[in-house]
């Protein structure tokens, strides 16, 4: 039977064309606008991540370096160095200790010796405490503001820390006791000589000079220094951060320059200064494993802390991308470090126009452990607790990780095609990543993974729809992302000054790179008060050892 087929209207065809034309045009148009938004991203904050400059030059230097101060020659003679050390040591012998279990400042005699310190600070520069005005924060932090002479200009903030970890375990390793800040002619011994008295009082030391000297600051200069960042700050940075902000409100600092960095490191024949630009996150996890038990002479095929140290053992790759201030640091090393020691793949790398991070990150990792966990999320396990009896299977074994986040994080705006600064939680990948690794363990071992959000199935698909014979659970505590990444390239004003300060003070030969941190300082709290936070401590690496632990010295070379 013949089928007449359906006329289609001229009219239907063209609500089609029309269609099908307005839909290629809206798609156009997006492209055309995620296009634009790519190349507004590229021009605003390319630039903030990427040392290299368009003529092919790598890690640019400020050029000419600052003049050295009138100072410099009066801060290498003998006699004055003489002079820091005693006043360094004199600070370390008030045992201002901080414990995890801190309590209220007016009623914890364990911080009775912050008393002590004020004092101390107030007879040995008293030409700071009364050319400046000081404020009292948190029971014992401290904020030093010098009036400069253009009130309009925001002020440098120089900060430290008052506190020490405790010093009363593993007295008899000791060289000299903790607490005596002992000078035998080449170190100065003790608990804060190295974390950060040095810093302390190296800050103070040069203000009582220029006070001296007559001398103003155009700028105002503001000191502070906390007394519990050994503790994370809940008092001291916490309640510094809450003054200054209401002072001079959001992102009111020019600069703030904290301890931290690598200070001065000599490396492949050239000696390099590297502050820490950015500073890695935190958190903590814990995975249990919950299963039957049993006799250990009849054990099972598996046991939760068999299956628990599979989940330990388990790591992730390390990662490596152009934005990082590590990237940063390699490309410096390419281009200052001496060509005949210069490992050939930092040059193939870093002079390379589309460089492989992948392998970069890997065989930057494998130069060291330091070096590895500066470009890669820690994943430390800190406590394991299994078992109660020998002959008996532990039914629920449980360990505690103590993760330090990679530095990319909200704080760092991600090019989407359809929104420009979407925002990047590292801490919630780091979560992630938990998951990643402990997901297989679980499905091979026939496990449900909890993760949090518990399945009411306690039936695992892997396991060919069998029961599980456990669980596994992960949660989290104490995190808080990484932080913003400081300028580092010669564009950014505050990058220079620090640049040109530190070549002016150690020599013009110095090369200033970025690096990372792996630690936390306090500056975890200023992130409010200013973009330009570096993280630095003026000492080379061979002059401050042992910090935390037995024997913390400072050699009396350093400046202090």
């Amino acid at each position: 039977m013949h089928k007449e087929r359906p006329e289609v209207s001229g009219r239907v065809r063209s609500s089609a064309f029309i269609t099908t034309k307005r839909t290629i045009c809206e798609l156009l148009f997006v492209w055309m606008v995620g296009y634009v938004l790519y190349q507004v991203y590229v021009a605003c904050f390319g630039p903030l991540f990427n040392p290299n400059h368009p003529d092919g030059t790598l890690c640019r230097q400020s050029l000419p370096a600052a003049t050295p101060s009138n100072f410099s020659d009066l801060y290498s003679s003998p006699r004055f160095r003489l002079e820091s050390a005693k006043r360094l040591s004199g600070a370390i012998q008030i045992p201002t200790m901080t414990f995890d279990d801190m309590g209220p400042v007016d009623e914890d005699e364990r911080w009775l010796p912050f008393v002590d310190m004020h004092k101390y600070l107030r007879d040995t520069f008293p030409l700071t405490h009364s050319a400046t005005n000081l404020t009292v924060v948190g029971g014992f932090s401290l904020v030093y503001t010098w009036r400069g002479v253009n009130s309009s200009l925001k002020p440098l903030m120089l900060t430290g820390h008052l506190d020490v970890v405790p010093g009363v375990t593993s007295l008899d390793r000791w060289t000299y006791p903790p607490f005596d800040g002992v000078i035998d002619g080449e170190w100065i011994y003790g608990r804060g000589s190295g974390d950060c008295k040095n810093n302390v009082i190296g800050i103070l030391t040069a203000v009582e000079h220029l006070i001296h000297s007559g001398w103003v600051p155009y700028r105002t200069i503001v000191l502070a220094f906390g007394q519990d960042e050994e503790v994370s700050g809940p008092l001291g940075a916490t309640n510094i951060a809450k003054h200054l902000e209401d002072v001079y409100g959001k992102y009111g600092i020019a600069m703030i320059v904290d301890e931290g960095g690598m200070g001065l490191e000599k490396l492949y024949n050239q000696e390099f200064a590297l502050p820490g630009i950015a500073e890695k996150g935190y958190m903590n996890a814990e995975v249990e494993v919950d299963m039957l038990g049993g006799h250990s002479s009849r054990p099972t095929v598996y046991t939760t802390i068999g299956i628990l140290s599979k989940i330990v053992s388990a790591i992730e790759s390390p990662t490596l991308r152009k934005e990082s201030p590590i990237w940063g640091f390699i490309s410096c090393l390419a281009e200052h470090g001496d060509k005949a020691y210069v490992p050939k793949w930092i040059r193939n790398a870093a002079f390379s126009k589309r460089p492989d991070y992948k392998d970069a990150a890997r065989k930057f990792a494998q130069t060291s452990v330091e070096n590895q966990y500066l470009i890669q999320t820690s994943k430390a396990a800190t406590i394991f607790n299994a078992g109660v009896k020998t002959n008996a299977l532990a039914e629920s074994a449980k360990v505690n990780f103590n993760s330090r986040v990679d530095i990319f994080s909200s704080s760092i705006p991600v090019f989407s095609f359809f929104v420009p600064l979407l925002t990047y939680h590292a801490v919630d990948d780091v979560k992630k990543i938990f998951h990643f690794l402990v997901k297989p363990i679980a499905e091979k071992y026939c496990l449900l993974l909890n993760s949090e959000s518990p399945s009411p199935n306690r039936y695992n698909v892997h396991c060919g729809g069998k029961p599980s014979i456990g669980n596994i659970s992960l949660t989290y505590n104490s995190e808080h992302e990484a932080s913003p990444i400081a300028p580092f390239i010669l564009d950014a004003h505050a990058w220079v000054i620090f640049s040109k300060a530190v070549q002016a003070s150690f020599g013009p030969e110095i090369i200033v790179s970025p690096s990372a941190m792996t630690g936390n300082t306090d500056t975890r709290f200023y992130w409010n008060l200013s973009p330009n936070i570096y993280r630095w401590s003026p000492v080379r690496s061979q002059d401050k050892i042992n910090i935390h632990t037995v024997d913390e010295m400072i050699s009396m070379r350093s400046k202090f």
